[in-house]
């Protein structure tokens, strides 16, 4: 998947991340998509290892 994308892994998780702060900016859930935000990067920290 992050061969499809231009500009590689980082660009597609600061777009996405973008894109998903703007929609939760504009609902109430921003609690929500922090805590599921913070848990990917901490199962993502751990699998990288």
């Amino acid at each position: 998947m992050r061969d499809l994308v231009p500009g590689g892994y980082l660009f597609t998780h600061a777009v996405f991340w973008t894109v998903v702060s703007l929609v939760a900016v504009g609902t109430n859930a921003v609690a929500i998509i922090l805590s599921v935000g913070i848990g990917l990067l901490v199962l993502e920290t751990i699998k990288g290892r």
